[in-house]
């Protein structure tokens, strides 16, 4: 049954870029004569806050602040995101909920402004009532904005549904009593995902196909 809201993650769950997330951090890794990850690594630890991730990659800084890595790499993603292609499957859910009425909410640890541009940039801003982001580039938590958002809207948090790639996302959608849908194939691997949410989806397509 489709939900009166959808509230959508970005990265990794419409954004496919969990590729280029781990060639980023690898590089600035290796600047550092760090030893690099492996993908599978990458989908085992990869968490937030975004912070404690980075002292599981071996960051202690004492000699860099956390402030100063997270500006390099977001100044390599805001160069190279536009590679990144929208997740197969995913534009049709959009498509078919807002045809049907449903509201729809893009909701992101990105800070805000990227994320109105990334929206923008490829072709899906049409489809959200809202878009938001974050204030800063530390990657800290969306809990306290869903709940705050979802207080505002004033609607039953069993009437939407939360759609993402990370337990975080399923932290979020525990944080303000809503559903949750993990879909696979973004930042985090099945057994990370199993543990949070019941509903995990190997492609958009298979969501498409419970909500319509």
């Amino acid at each position: 049954m489709l939900p009166k809201l959808l509230i959508w993650d970005w990265n990794g769950t419409i954004l496919d870029d969990a590729a280029l997330c781990l060639e980023l951090e690898n590089e600035v890794l290796r600047e550092r004569n760090m030893p690099e990850i492996t993908e599978a690594w990458y989908m085992a630890h990869f968490s937030f806050p975004i912070r404690a991730y980075y002292e599981m990659m071996g960051y202690t800084f004492e000699h860099e602040s956390y402030e100063a890595v997270s500006e390099v790499f977001m100044r390599r993603y805001r160069e190279r995101y536009t590679e990144c292609s929208l997740r197969e499957g995913v534009v049709d859910i959009l498509r078919e909920a807002k045809a049907r009425g449903t509201t729809q909410t893009l909701l992101s640890v990105t800070q805000q402004d990227d994320l109105v541009e990334q929206a923008k940039r490829l072709g899906v801003t049409p489809y959200f009532s809202e878009i938001l982001g974050q204030d800063d580039i530390l990657g800290v938590s969306k809990v306290d904005r869903a709940k705050a958002y979802l207080k505002r809207l004033g609607i039953d948090p069993k009437d939407a549904l939360f759609i993402g790639d990370t337990d975080h996302d399923a932290e979020a959608a525990n944080a303000v009593g809503c559903p949750c849908a993990l879909l696979l194939g973004g930042h985090q691997s099945r057994a990370v995902l199993e543990k949070s949410c019941a509903r995990v989806y190997d492609c958009a397509d298979a969501l498409y196909r419970e909500l319509f």
